[in-house]
């Protein structure tokens, strides 16, 4: 059995937002909230083996999200990023519909493959793997065992990652979320972070190629500001274009054209809304999908534990999975000042 509470598109905002391009340095010792489904679903997408199949052990078992995790773990290690690893609970009753959208898509996507591969298609192959993946139980309880044998913190979350984690910088336990979605914005984390990747380079969906990427850092005060905005106007923005609580949005409106509408109709929101013929694109109210936002359930004052790392352990466990001991041990090697992380979040 699989599970697809998160769903990996977020809200198409980027076009109206600023950012600024950021090193590595800029965020070390700063403890950072990461989108743990986020972050394992772009490894099973891009970990693949030239047909499009996934790393596998001698047992047949996925191992590519603990190839991508295990890397990423190694950078934040020697990066002194603190990372809080937040995984996602119960998804809000709106996320249904997006959730049978993105399974119809899997199930095409799984067709598209197999028939790229009877025809010895690799390239085609490849392209439609990366909309197959599928997080399933035993690959998150993985990479929750990995993640605490590094050290590192683990929240689960009541319901979404995103709100937990935006939860978190507002009390100031973090410093700023991680994730490729924009969701943890909408939430009111005062900064997200995108691309905080080992590799410079990420994966263009749908494709076989990459790009080049930098990091990204997004104030939300900074774009607020700069839109002449609220952060509950950009709620209604990002309703406009669609969310994962309203999959798609209302046809032939864009972030700009939304900007515009927030704008004009400020605080007359059932007049936009039903000038937009909102009951013909969904059987609920905007004010439900606004309200998910704004009323997710998140943990409060929670306290955030941290452990050594157990580097024995580490080899240990991914050498039944079939890693190589030789690169576990030159990587894990590389990591300075492992004995100090008693004191990894004072």
């Amino acid at each position: 059995m699989f599970i697809n509470l998160k769903i990996y598109m977020g809200v198409a905002i980027k076009e109206i937002l600023t950012y600024d391009e950021i090193e590595i340095s800029s965020i070390q010792n700063k403890k950072i909230a990461i989108d743990s489904f986020n972050m394992l679903y772009q490894f099973l997408s891009s970990i693949r083996q030239a047909d499009g199949s996934h790393l596998t052990d001698s047992k047949g078992n996925i191992t590519s999200h603990l190839k991508g995790l295990f890397n990423r773990l190694v950078y934040f290690k020697k990066n002194n990023i603190k990372a809080v690893f937040i995984f996602d609970g119960i998804a809000p009753k709106l996320k249904e519909k997006e959730r049978k959208l993105r399974l119809e898509k899997k199930i095409s996507a799984d067709k598209k493959y197999q028939e790229a591969l009877d025809l010895d298609l690799m390239e085609d192959a490849r392209k439609y793997s990366t909309s197959t993946s599928r997080l399933e139980n035993y690959m998150i309880e993985e990479a929750k065992k990995l993640i605490s044998l590094f050290g590192f913190a683990i929240i689960n979350a009541p319901s979404e990652a995103e709100a937990q984690g935006a939860e978190l910088v507002k009390e100031s336990l973090v410093y700023a979320s991680a994730s490729q979605d924009f969701d943890s914005l909408l939430f009111g984390a005062k900064y997200l972070i995108r691309n905080l990747s080992v590799s410079s380079k990420r994966k263009i969906p749908g494709t076989s190629m990459y790009k080049d990427t930098q990091i990204e850092f997004y104030d939300l005060e900074k774009n607020l500001k700069n839109l002449n905005i609220s952060n509950d106007e950009l709620i209604i923005i990002s309703i406009l274009c669609g969310t994962d609580f309203n999959p798609g949005g209302i046809k032939g409106i864009g972030p700009k054209k939304a900007l515009k509408l927030v704008r004009e109709f400020r605080d007359k929101w059932d007049v936009l809304f039903n000038s937009l013929d909102w009951y013909s694109y969904f059987p609920y109210t905007w004010l439900e999908v606004f309200n998910t936002f704004k009323k997710i359930p998140v943990e409060k004052n929670l306290s955030i534990e941290n452990f050594p790392m157990k580097k024995e352990e580490i080899i240990d466990f991914l050498k039944e999975k079939d890693f190589d001991e030789i690169m576990l041990q030159r990587s894990l090697s590389s990591i300075k000042n492992i004995k100090t992380l008693d004191n990894f979040f004072s």
